[in-house]
Parts: C-alpha cells; structure tokens; sequence
C-alpha cells in the first residue's frame, strides 16, 4: 500500500513548496494537485486564493527528485485536449517521467458559471469527456492525430516530443458507470473520494467495467481520500468530529494510530493508495510533526 499528500494550491506557494520538498524524501508516493479557478462558495467579498493547477506542477517538477506528481484532477472543460496532451508531455520531460495526468469531466458549476465555461448536462459532459480521452490518448502515442468528433476535430495534428513514460499513465476520477468504462479502456489509476468501508462496493462495479472490456481489474491502481484531521487530546478530537457533522467530504479522524486503522480497512477494501489532503492538516510547525507522525503509523501497511 502506497500513501501520498495533496497540498492544497489554496494555500501561499511557500507552504506548498515546503510539503513537497518534505515529502520527497522517499515514503510518500504521489503529490496531487487539484485544478480549479475558485471554491465552491466563492463570492466577491468572500474568496479563496488558487495558484494554477499545471504551472504548480512544472514548478514542482523541477525542486523534487523522488516523489510522483499528478493532478486531481484536471478539467477537460478548461483545456482543449491537444493542450492537455502537451501540457503532460512537458511536466513529464521536467520530472524526467514521474508525472501522472489526472483527468475529469468536470463539476463544480459555479466556476464554469462565473468563468463562461460551458458545463452541460452529464451526458454531454461525458461525452466531451469520452472524446477529449481519445484525442489524448492519440497525441501521445501516434506520429499524428486525425480525429472527427461532436466536440473536437484534428487533422494530422502532432505532439512532439512524445513523454518520457511508455505509456505516460492516466488517472480517471468518477464514478459513474460510463465513467468506470472509460477508466477501464484508458486509464492505469483510478480515484475516488471514499469513507473506510465505503469503497468496495464502486471498486467492484469498476471491476465489472474491466471485465467487460477484457482488461484484468487489477492492472488499475486505485486511490481515494477522505479529509484527515489528527488529534493529540479530547478536546481536538471533540473539534474534529464537530467539524466533520457539517463538511460535505467523508472525514478521517483521531489519533494517526486511529487514522492507519482507517487506511488498513480501505486496503482490505482492495485500496492500493491512501491520499492525505492537507486541507485538514494543521498549519505552522506542528504541520510536518504531523505528516511524521503519520508516516510512523502508516509504515507497517506501506
């Protein structure tokens, strides 16, 4: 079992350079980025900060050695799907082959909303989804790329140079079924968020969507998170489970030995990744005792 970090890109640059940097040290295994212009209850007056998804990953590519990086996930509603295909080739060539393209067909409908992005009802986006998949995955390993479809069209196009990795991996993030199909034609990994003991019932139907497509289930990694939150006392402890009553994700939370105990049950669940966003994680010094102390826990499952 494999675990990872997810600073968040909400937070001053310095502090997510100084996770990753920690993080490189050898037992963390992924570093995700999430994509997004804004927080789902942004307003004016009442706004969060967001550093871009791709040029915080090439930034990172370039001060880390060790750790993998990729993105939770990319929009293909931001970018055309040649430039994400270039995009991924670049990061790749800067982390000479450590980075994984994280895709999605996109959500949160305010940015799109307040940005003039065209969302569209889940069919299409799907559908968009389905296509933009299929002119990546062409770019990135056919000398040119012809494709004609509802959303994008390409003539001969190129992508030059082609990535380190053969092939670069694809991370799918979603659920639903024709989601779980496209995972199972495309991608190497697969994210979802889960709360321990939430997870295997949608592993499951992704492993039927292998079968289907004559793929062995087990040749996609998969990952999923939930919000952490690491107490020392019954006070934060009493706080964190307040906390978790009114936030939307699944929570985490207790002392790190507790947290473990949580990431034992996803992996008997069948999950090969654990994802620590540090949304939940405290800030100032205690941060990275913290991540310390969690690593200690999580050793023997590693």
């Amino acid at each position: 079992m494999r675990f990872s970090v997810w600073p968040s890109t909400t937070q001053p640059w310095d502090e997510v350079l100084e996770l990753a940097q920690f993080a490189d040290d050898g037992f963390w295994h992924t570093l995700y980025v999430a994509d997004h212009f804004m927080s789902p209850g942004d307003r004016p007056g009442r706004t969060s900060d967001w550093l871009e998804a791709t040029a915080v990953m090439a930034a990172l590519a370039t001060v880390t050695s060790n750790i993998r990086l990729a993105n939770l996930v990319l929009s293909m509603t931001f970018r055309h799907p040649a430039v994400l295909a270039n995009l991924a080739v670049t990061v790749d060539q800067i982390s000479r082959g450590r980075f994984t393209l994280g895709l999605g067909a996109g959500w949160q409908e305010t940015e799109h909303e307040q940005y003039g992005l065209e969302l569209g009802e889940p069919k299409a986006r799907v559908d968009r989804f389905a296509e933009g998949l299929a002119v990546i995955t062409g770019l990135l390993t056919n000398e040119t790329t012809t494709f004609e479809g509802q959303y994008y069209q390409l003539t001969d196009a190129l992508c030059e140079p082609k990535p380190v990795q053969s092939p670069l991996p694809l991370l799918i993030g979603g659920t639903g079924p024709r989601m779980l199909r496209l995972v199972a034609r495309h991608a190497q990994e697969w994210n979802q968020w889960s709360a321990p003991g939430g997870f295997g019932e949608r592993s499951a139907a992704l492993d039927a969507a292998c079968e289907k497509q004559g793929r062995d289930p087990a040749t996609v990694w998969r990952s999923t998170q939930a919000l952490v939150m690491v107490t020392d006392s019954p006070e934060s402890e009493a706080e964190a489970k307040s906390a978790a009553e009114f936030l939307p994700q699944p929570v985490v939370y207790g002392p790190a030995a507790r947290i473990a105990e949580a990431a034992a049950t996803w992996r008997d669940e069948g999950v090969d990744e654990v994802i620590v966003p540090d949304f939940g994680m405290p800030r100032g010094p205690q941060r990275l005792d913290t991540y310390r102390e969690l690593a200690e826990a999580f050793t023997p499952l590693a």
